[in-house]
């Protein structure tokens, strides 16, 4: 890995006078915590990583856990909309070795695109909506909004109301899988096993994909036992079904050791997908996910994700990966200074590539909805097959606003 100091150090210390800046100017905080006049670690150990009570929020509709309510948006104060700002600077270092010649660059950019506007509600009793419009750069100088994720949701349709025993939701969203990449607290580096798609289609687990689920709680059989069953045609919408589509299964237990939250997770995702060569890749994609939180400290946040997938044809061959994470956040102060880190491993079968990735992190919140933080990440990813070795250090500096 290759950092330089002096260069490092301008680029914090513009970051942290950039907060210290707009602290004064931020009085407010976001939508959910706006509407009810908590502070955002309510539902979040560190934005945006949920915690359990954050957990139950989504599940009912982005509503109170036990509550199922009334009165719809146009009703309500304050409006119901929130936006989240986080430019930041990457300073990028590649060397690619092919054939046994060496090849490096290097690169620093302002990236001040990362303006996400959102609005949920409820617009009658028993349904609400999630709506997410990240304005992003389209050309220079130019920015433009985009549909991220947007959904209408049916709350309640079983059992009591606001025990989320039964839910429905139609329109294009995340699966509820245990370690969302849009919760992480790692800014520069998405999970390895979430990118993966030998096929090139549009069928990613961790993509915001057009689908309709159920999904919910099931307290009366067991306290904290989650799940989700979704059909999906994935990330564009309009695909017939009867050559892209995945099925989706869930099934999360949360239980807790003197209040602290154990939680173990099973999934699977598979089906089948148009390829880039045009003909039908059936594929699947299952694994277990596991998140400890220490009971002594209550400091230490430890996450872990298995993957197997496998694809029957990609150029016409069955390709295999076996790939996971492990991450552990720690709470130096508790909402205000965090440490973290992260590794990720891929390894495809039939052509030996093998992708390791070292993530670590600092950040600090001036206030709940104002941060700052300073990452690096380090990707090498070899490919033996083709006679490449890839080597890339991300130094990444940002600023995190929500208002």
């Amino acid at each position: 890995m290759r950092l330089v100091p002096f260069r490092f150090a301008i680029l914090l210390g513009f970051a942290v006078a950039s907060v210290a800046v707009t602290t004064n100017q931020a009085g407010a905080i976001p939508l959910f915590a706006r509407k009810y006049h908590v502070s955002c670690f309510r539902c979040h150990t560190v934005p945006p990583v949920l915690n359990d009570y954050g957990r139950r929020f989504q599940i009912n509709g982005y509503q109170l856990p036990g509550t199922d309510e009334s009165e719809p948006i146009w009703a309500q104060e304050p409006l119901s909309l929130s936006f989240v700002f986080y430019p930041s600077f990457v300073s990028a270092h590649t060397v690619t070795t092919t054939g046994g010649i060496k090849t490096s660059s290097n690169e620093l950019t302002f990236q001040p695109s990362g303006l996400d506007l959102f609005t949920a509600g409820t617009i009658a009793k028993h349904l609400s909506y999630f709506l997410a419009a990240p304005i992003g750069i389209t050309g220079p100088g130019q920015y433009s909004p985009s549909i991220e994720t947007m959904s209408i949701m049916f709350n309640n349709l079983a059992g009591p109301d606001g025990q989320s025993n039964l839910n429905f939701r139609f329109g294009r969203f995340r699966l509820w899988n245990t370690f969302p990449d849009n919760t992480t607290i790692v800014e520069s580096a998405d999970y390895l096993i979430y990118d993966y798609n030998p096929a090139g289609g549009t069928l990613l687990i961790a993509d915001p994909q057009w689908a309709a689920s159920v999904y919910g709680f099931f307290p009366q059989i067991l306290d904290g036992l989650r799940y989700e069953a979704a059909v999906s045609d994935g990330t564009d919408g309009g695909d017939p079904l009867n050559s892209n589509e995945a099925n989706f299964l869930m099934l999360e237990q949360t239980a807790y050791i003197d209040n602290a939250p154990f939680r173990l997770g099973l999934y699977y995702y598979g089906g089948k997908e148009l390829a880039v060569n045009n003909v039908t890749d059936n594929m699947n994609r299952y694994g277990f996910a596991v998140e400890a939180n220490d009971p002594w400290t209550k400091r230490f946040d430890l996450s872990f994700q298995y993957m197997s997938a496998t694809d029957d044809n990609i150029v016409g061959i069955k390709q295999t990966m076996d790939g996971g994470f492990l991450g552990l956040n720690v709470l130096i102060v508790p909402e205000k200074f965090f440490i973290y880190g992260r590794y990720d491993f891929v390894d495809v079968n039939q052509t030996s590539e093998k992708q390791n990735q070292w993530t670590g992190g600092i950040r600090y919140h001036f206030a709940p909805n104002v941060g700052a933080y300073a990452e690096l990440s380090y990707l090498d990813d070899n490919t033996p097959a083709a006679g490449s070795d890839t080597k890339t250090t991300l130094t990444t500096l940002g600023v995190l606003v929500g208002f």
